[in-house]
């Protein structure tokens, strides 16, 4: 069910309307004046992108810049674990 948006020709009010089906009607009562003196508007249309597809529009430097970035952490560093683990010879005592 689309929503119309019209304009009031004499007080220039924007007044929308929710139409059942496709039809558009020529003209509406304007909410604030009364009077049918009005014609349809183009309104901004608007959709949601599911995170998937904002993370494809994303420049490619971008992971670039995460990678290098992240590759400059203490994280990064596959030998971080073995600075605190225990030989295996020691672990059976």
């Amino acid at each position: 069910m689309p929503i119309y948006e019209y304009r009031c020709q004499d007080c220039r009010h924007k007044t929308d309307k929710l139409v059942r089906g496709f039809d558009a009607p020529e003209s509406v009562e304007c909410r604030a004046c009364g009077g049918e003196n009005t014609h349809r508007v183009i309104s901004r249309v608007a959709f949601h992108k599911s995170l998937g597809s904002q993370l494809q529009d994303l420049d490619s430097r971008y992971d670039r810049m995460v990678d290098s970035a992240a590759a400059s952490t203490s994280d990064a560093d596959p030998n971080r674990f073995l600075d605190s683990s225990i030989p295996l010879d020691a672990a059976d005592r």
